[in-house]
Order: structure tokens, then C-alpha cells, then sequence
């Protein structure tokens, strides 16, 4: 068994949650495969493309946006969006300035040239994504973004855990402090 969570097995087996977790990792590498083209469609990492797309939607909402802002919406640390954003400022994509509220932030900003090149990638990016989630119906789409959403937040928390059941990060360290059974 490798999940012992009864929302997760069916009929008492962990056979279709394996399953998923296969599939999931299957589409994980589709969709970062596909990030990564469309990204060196326009000369950047995918990475790099991703903080770019995300600093273009969401400056729109929050013209105060700042690097914690939008680690903590990428899911990434504060100090890799940072570096990453400094390519980004080097490459005339994004401007950084100081934030006039607080002289400790910077307010990111897409530039013209990246306005540019991103509105000229739709015409790849739309028909990609369009074939991407082609088989979701509208239901099934609300019903996968909550879903996802529920399950972006979790990765960290299983990493600490994984980290403490095994902090030297060996099977063997671990088994060997185990308590005997009874």
C-alpha cells in the first residue's frame, strides 16, 4: 500500500490511486514540456516564461506587485523568483522599481517588448493549451482548478514531512531508527 487514507482507496486497494498519480505525473511533464517551447518561443526558459505571463495578469489586478507577491502565487521561493526576475530586467522584459510606499520592495512591471512578444506567442499558445485541456468539458474544468488548487498547497508541507520521517534522506537511517514492534 502506498497511501493508507480511505478517500483514496477503492475497495480497500491503492491500484487507482497509483494510477492517478501516474497520470498526473504524465500531464506534469506534458504541461511543463509545453511551457518550456512556448517559453523559447520568445527567448526564455520556461520558468522565466511562466514569471513573465504571471507578472503580466497579475500587475493588471495589483499595480503594486512585488516578488513575494508573486512567489507566493507561483509557488516558489521568494529568492529563485528574484534571481529569475533579474534575468528578466536584463533581458528589457520586466522593470523593477522601488516600491514609493515601502523603499524596502520593488513594483514589477512588464515592458512593452514583452507585451509584444507575449500578444505575438498567442497564436501558438492558444491552440497549444486549447489541445491541452481539449477533452475537459466546462464542469470538468471548475472541477480540476478547485482540485488543483487544493493540492498546489501541499507539496511543501510533504517535503518537511519527508524531511523529518528522514533526515539524513536514506531508506536505511530511517528503518534502523524505528522503534521495535511489540
Amino acid at each position: 500500500m502506498t497511501t493508507s487514507r480511505p478517500a483514496l482507496l477503492v475497495d480497500g486497494s491503492d491500484l487507482e490511486f497509483r494510477d492517478l498519480v501516474h497520470d498526473m505525473l504524465a500531464f506534469a511533464a506534458a504541461i511543463e514540456e509545453v511551457r518550456d517551447r512556448l517559453g523559447g518561443l520568445i527567448g526564455l526558459s520556461g520558468t522565466q516564461y511562466t514569471i513573465l505571463t504571471s507578472i503580466a495578469r497579475l500587475s493588471a489586478r495589483a499595480p503594486e506587485l512585488g516578488v513575494n507577491t508573486l512567489a507566493e502565487h507561483l509557488h516558489l521561493s521568494g529568492a529563485f523568483v528574484t534571481i529569475e526576475v533579474n534575468k528578466l530586467v536584463a533581458a528589457g522584459l520586466v522593470t523593477k522599481v522601488t516600491n514609493p510606499e515601502d523603499r524596502r520592495r520593488v513594483v514589477l512591471a512588464v515592458t512593452e517588448e514583452a507585451e509584444r512578444r507575449l500578444g505575438e506567442m498567442t497564436r501558438v499558445q492558444v491552440p497549444a493549451n486549447d489541445t491541452l485541456f481539449e477533452p475537459l468539458s466546462t464542469h470538468d474544468f471548475k472541477m480540476l482548478r478547485g482540485i488543483v488548487a487544493k493540492l498546489a498547497g501541499t507539496g511543501e508541507r510533504t517535503l518537511r514531512l519527508i524531511e523529518y520521517l528522514a533526515p539524513d534522506g536514506t531508506l536505511e537511517e530511517t528503518i534502523a531508527r524505528r522503534p521495535p514492534a511489540e
